[in-house]
């Protein structure tokens, strides 16, 4: 009967022994499930504590979708050295052999990382540690630590970058003087003024156009010097302007010049009366009101001969230059004058080469410019 009681007691003493041992805790941070193209990341940081002196734990992360499936990762095992060497022994595995798998201490903060294929049903699954004790006289799973529920791993649909159409700005429709303008230089758009003094003229020789006269006639002459290709071509393209519903003529201005050739007097009649001439010729041939024209007069184009002088080779040039920039047409007493230096120079050489060269030139209507405008 002693021994019974004896027994009994020793049995009661034990059952109260193992339920005072605390059960280990599992203590999981930074966790991280994503997706980079068809592989699935998953990351943790794991402390056990409270883990019983002989006692193993095994922690075995279990990734599971919605309709059943499921991973099963890469276990880690916790322990002291005694708990290992007893799982080794029940094992039948030397201790020094390289394969068994490494036990972390309890109190130990491990960093976990696994990489696995995507599987379509990883979507929306979730991820949870199953920890199993083992010691010398039990076995015990403990309850399931949740790390993650219902992760998102689908990539989003890369919606499309909307590809803006290129702006292309609507075409310049440009009028039908605007068209001539571009190949005719004496056309000129209107902006409410004219130029028509000497300077003009030189400024805009190479731009204008210009009829030839005989020395000392005023007569317009379609067959000398070629007039004729200038004034039909004058006359077609004021017809196609005055023709045109989008553009109109506002103003046909012509200045009258001459050369230095006779008397100043002369020159400037003789300058005055062509301008007339070819404006008298346009009206004739086209249907232009007179009203449309201005007429100047600026006798001896003395500023568009300087500018002939100035761009050739001539010799003597710098003093003729000299001669016009400093000496008027005629002094106080007339006496003196522009044209009279100049033929004294070289013997009247240069002056031959002038007359020859350059006064022919200034024999002409001198300065026509047409100047046009939208129509709307």
């Amino acid at each position: 009967m002693k021994y019974c009681v004896l027994l009994c007691g020793l049995l009661l003493m034990q059952a109260v022994g193992l339920s005072a041992k605390e059960r280990a805790r599992l203590q999981a941070d930074d966790v991280n499930i994503s997706r980079s193209g068809d592989s699935v990341h998953v990351s943790f940081r794991l402390k056990v504590e409270r883990l019983a002196k002989d006692y193993i734990l095994r922690v075995t992360p279990l990734l599971y979708g919605k309709d059943g499936q499921q991973a099963v990762l890469p276990p880690l095992e916790y322990g002291n050295r005694t708990a290992q060497i007893v799982e080794w022994r029940e094992k039948r595995v030397k201790e020094k052999r390289k394969s068994a798998s490494a036990y972390h201490k309890p109190g130990e903060e491990v960093a976990y990382t696994f990489v696995l294929p995507y599987g379509e049903w990883m979507n929306g699954a979730s991820l949870r540690l199953d920890a199993k004790s083992k010691g010398c006289c039990s076995e015990e799973m403990l309850p399931p630590v949740l790390l993650a529920e219902d992760v998102a791993l689908i990539v989003p649909v890369e919606q499309p970058v909307p590809v803006m159409p290129e702006l292309v700005p609507a075409p310049v429709v440009e009028t039908v003087a605007e068209q001539l303008a571009q190949e005719n230089t004496f056309l000129e758009e209107w902006t409410g003024s004219t130029r028509n003094d000497e300077a003009a003229v030189a400024d805009d020789t190479e731009t204008a156009m210009a009829i030839h006269f005989p020395i000392g006639k005023w007569d317009v002459l379609p067959d000398y010097e070629d007039n004729h290709i200038a004034l039909d071509h004058l006359v077609s393209v004021l017809d196609k302007i005055a023709g045109a519903e989008d553009s109109r003529i506002a103003r046909i201005l012509v200045v009258g010049a001459a050369s230095p050739d006779g008397s100043a007097k002369l020159n400037e009649y003789l300058a005055g009366k062509r301008a007339q001439a070819l404006t008298d010729y346009i009206t004739s041939h086209t249907a232009l009101s007179p009203s449309l024209f201005e007429i100047s007069n600026i006798g001896v184009a003395w500023n568009a001969l300087r500018a002939l002088v100035a761009d050739s080779d001539m010799a003597g040039k710098q003093q003729v230059l000299n001669i016009i920039d400093t000496v008027p047409v005629w002094d106080a007493t007339k006496n003196v004058g522009r044209l009279g230096l100049i033929m004294q120079l070289n013997q009247g050489k240069t002056h031959e080469y002038m007359k020859r060269h350059f006064f022919p030139k200034l024999r002409n209507a001198g300065y026509i410019k047409v100047f046009y405008e939208a129509q709307l």
